[in-house]
């Protein structure tokens, strides 16, 4: 058993397991036990046709004993394995370091579905839900393909996570068995050269975080693309779906980075995929979404030498200021964004109700002079309104330090991953200059009538990458991505938080939505019912024949992946041929 494990459970050891309930929940609380249903489906637990207790010891066997029979995290805080100080210590429930550690943890609260989380009363069962029922705490490809094998010979869901950091439940699934890539934190500098790229690199194992990253590579003078969530996987969603950086004003998107992929795919077998062998699939890796094509256990990026990093953030409260003068802020922030992206800046913002936040201004080489004259008219504005504010400048002698400062504190960084509704949507300039008091006037209603508030973050990664790839088209046009976000409350009903994130999809979205050119398949929401348009444009259908060719059979499934509409999820949570 893997260290710090002791939520688990290895096959054989079934105590704990025999006094939770095995009924599983999904959104709606039911199950089909027809014959002619389960024949197109895979199996769950209770099925005849479920693998006995006999044939996970096999396999377990076979992994050197890295199988975890799952037990949900919270079941500390129910009846009949309550047990009060381990239920206190999942008050960090909404932390991602909470849910990374866990086999089984994952931080989107819709898919939760309040099955078993510290936050409903002890005496209320503890059922598995939508978490997996095995995983494999994989060390090698070897354990992946282990892995893979049993999935299909036994018709049973296949899911991969890393850390969980997940809005759209891609890393979990009812009754599935999950391939946990989280312990493979290897990480090599290298000298690469190839046709498309000579020079430093990083390879990074599948379960590689960002803090990690970015340590090994200033230990190194060098300096790589990695998300803002600093806890977020390099290798999986983030590269996978895109990734976009406080450098990829400099760089470009994270899928831009990539040099070599290592990939267990559908039949089990190691390949290596790169823009000269295998390029199909490092095409379609390198951002056409992850959990899909296969389970990547390394890959390979471009590192660039270090150096200095201009920085700025600021931040207000509209208190004691009218709703005009704040709704007018944000509104002259946005006709400045063109200029603040075209001085080489990355830059991240977030609107509230009742305060707004510019967490950071990032460019390369740049010196406070610069930054405070790209902040100047908006700082004359809050001056001339006596708006009181904090700002901060700096320029940093690496990208380390400007880390440490606008994203810190470190090692895990200030984004907390909390349980959120999640949607987004990118604008091309042309549209967001021009519709930016439509945007605003939207963005005040929602946030004044229904408490939405408004992430955003602008770039440019016009230039093309030096080797093909998936990325969505729309990124190459796109000058701000917005987000509209809420806190999941779990101190009301489930039903009623399903009710809200109704409202996001219905309510919110579709007016930014018709302005739209794309959006971030990882920052998005999972019931958007334009997924494919907007988060794959138009490569889906090059996508989807890749997958066909490289997983025939459609092992692989995740929510709003290529090919994941071949698939519909019934009213138990059981993953069925559409």
């Amino acid at each position: 058993m893997m260290v710090g494990a002791t939520r688990h459970l290895l096959i054989g050891i079934l105590a704990v397991a025999s006094q939770l309930g095995t009924t599983t929940s999904a959104t709606v609380r039911s199950r089909d036990d027809s014959s002619s249903e389960r024949s197109r489906c895979r199996y769950l637990p209770g099925d005849n046709e479920w693998p006995s207790l006999n044939e996970w010891a096999s396999l377990n066997a076979s992994i050197s004993g890295r199988l975890i029979q799952v037990v949900p995290l919270g079941h500390v805080c129910h009846d009949p394995t309550y047990d009060a100080a381990a239920c206190a210590a999942l008050s960090s429930w909404t932390l991602p370091q909470t849910q990374w550690s866990d086999a089984s943890g994952f931080t989107a609260a819709y898919q939760q579905n309040a099955s078993c989380n510290p936050f409903t009363p002890q005496s209320t069962p503890c059922l598995q839900g939508n978490y997996v029922s095995y995983a494999i705490n994989v060390s090698s490809a070897a354990d992946v393909s282990a892995g893979i094998k049993f999935a299909q010979k036994k018709n049973i869901r296949l899911v991969i996570k890393n850390t969980g950091h997940d809005y759209l439940g891609k890393s979990t699934g009812t009754g599935a068995l999950s391939i946990w890539t989280h312990h493979l934190k290897d990480i090599k500098i290298l000298d690469y050269a190839s046709p498309a790229y000579t020079g430093r690199a990083l390879k990074l194992g599948a379960g590689v975080q960002g803090f990690e990253a970015n340590n090994a590579a200033a230990s190194a003078g060098l300096r790589i693309v990695g998300g803002e969530c600093l806890t977020v996987g390099v290798v999986g969603g983030f590269t996978q779906g895109g990734g976009q950086s406080l450098l990829s004003t400099k760089y470009g998107m994270g899928a831009d980075q990539t040099l070599e992929w290592e990939v267990v795919t559908a039949d089990g077998t190691l390949v290596k995929a790169s823009p000269t062998k295998n390029s199909d699939l490092y095409w379609g890796l390198s951002g056409g979404g992850p959990g899909t094509y296969g389970v990547v256990v390394s890959l390979t990026v471009k590192a660039f030498p270090d150096g200095v990093v201009g920085g700025a953030n600021l931040f207000f409260t509209a208190a004691g200021i009218s709703q005009d003068i704040y709704w007018g802020a944000v509104e002259l922030w946005h006709t400045l964004i063109p200029s603040v992206v075209d001085a080489g800046a990355h830059t991240t913002w977030i609107v509230q109700p009742t305060f707004f936040t510019l967490y950071e201004i990032t460019i390369t080489d740049g010196t406070e002079a610069l930054l405070r004259g790209l902040l100047k008219p908006f700082t004359d504005y809050l001056d001339a309104n006596g708006v009181q504010y904090q700002m901060g400048v700096s320029s940093l002698p690496n990208y380390h330090s400007h880390v440490d400062r606008y994203l810190g504190p470190p090692p895990y960084g200030y984004d907390a991953a909390s349980s959120l509704l999640e949607g987004g949507v990118m604008f091309n300039r042309s549209t967001f200059v021009s519709q930016n008091k439509k945007i605003v006037a939207h963005m005040r209603d929602m946030a004044t009538t229904r408490d939405f508030f408004f992430p955003a973050y602008a770039f440019n990664v016009s230039r093309t990458p030096s080797s093909p790839n998936a990325v969505l088209p729309g990124w190459r046009n796109m000058l701000v991505y917005m987000e509209s976000q809420k806190f999941w409350d779990f101190t009301v009903p489930f039903e009623e938080m399903a009710a809200q994130e109704a409202i996001m999809t219905n309510v919110v979205m579709p007016p930014l939505q018709d302005l739209a050119i794309g959006a971030y398949m990882n920052e998005a929401d999972f019931n958007n019912p334009r997924w494919k348009q907007e988060f794959y444009g138009k490569n889906y259908n090059k996508l989807r024949a890749i997958k066909k060719k490289w997983d025939p059979k459609d092992l692989f499934y995740a929510t709003t992946a290529v090919g994941s509409d071949v698939w519909k999820v019934a009213g138990d949570g059981r993953l069925c041929r559409a």
